[in-house]
């Protein structure tokens, strides 16, 4: 069992490095350009416009929120996405899920150990995110005035870590039940940009505030008092209880599924 956890682990350094590496070469870029574009932004701040759609130009702190720990969460759901309908529905379409399952370990023992190791992996790359944010935070406080140190900064950056973890078990649930990968990627395409399409919307027009309540981008803090207060425990219950639901059905699911087979997992092969 615990082979199958660090070959999924080790298998994955590349991504770890890759992803880390960009991630928190993006949130340098923008973290890095405020001191230079700081009164342009403060002219900018009192825009409509902006305010509608909850970025915050007027303080270091909102916009570092406003962009930087609004955004990040955004670009890695799609790697989010990506790896976990690969997990289960993309090794049986590449016909390696077989030689998996005929390990001498029970089905729900393999999803549990493989979402274990991915979660470490998403986990890692969140941190190289974060470090490398807090270290351009701490090299920009040296000649520019912040209101937010290296620390909050790092941790602010790993406070979506439930919400990416929460789409990951969507996105494996929806793999045991789709009959391949590419109907599951679409599934959870369409519930991710619905999601932040709605949380968007909620921000923007407030007689549709209640259509947050639908978008788990809604229960993740990327306001300025991000920095301070982190993720309310309330919201941090409800992604948890998103996460625990789906990884759930996806462990039922797959005790269930005919592999290869390619039906809905509710389906049985006609005999003829």
């Amino acid at each position: 069992m615990f082979n199958l956890f660090k070959h999924e682990l080790t298998s994955r350094w590349v991504a770890i490095l890759g992803w880390g590496l960009a991630l928190a070469g993006f949130a340098s870029m923008y973290i890095g350009v405020y001191p230079s574009a700081a009164e342009e932004m403060q002219g900018l701040a009192g825009l409509s416009i902006y305010r509608a759609m909850g970025i915050d130009l007027g303080s270091f702190a909102g916009f570092i929120a406003s962009v930087v720990v609004q955004i990040m969460p955004i670009v890695l759901g799609v790697y989010v996405i990506m790896t976990s309908t690969s997990t289960l529905a993309g090794e049986e379409d590449n016909g390696t899920l077989e030689l998996v399952v005929a390990m001498p370990l029970p089905r729900w023992q393999i999803v549990v150990m493989k979402t274990a190791a991915l979660a470490v992996v998403i986990f890692l790359i969140m941190v190289i995110m974060g470090i490398g944010s807090a270290i351009t935070l701490s090299i920009v406080s040296q000649t520019t005035e912040v209101d937010v140190t290296p620390v909050q900064m790092f941790l602010a950056m790993l406070g979506s870590y439930p919400l990416m973890m929460a789409y990951f078990a969507m996105g494996l649930f929806f793999g045991t039940i789709s009959p391949n990968r590419r109907l599951a990627i679409v599934i959870m395409t369409v519930i991710y940009v619905g999601s932040y399409v709605l949380n968007s919307i909620a921000s923007m027009i407030e007689a549709y505030d209640w259509l947050s309540n639908f978008s788990l981008f809604s229960y993740v803090n990327t306001s300025s008092s991000v920095f301070i207060e982190g993720l309310d425990p309330t919201n941090l219950l409800i992604l948890l209880g998103i996460f625990t639901l789906f990884f759930a059905g996806a462990i039922f699911n797959f005790q269930r599924r005919n592999i290869t087979v390619g039906h809905w997992f509710w389906q049985r092969p006609q005999v003829s």
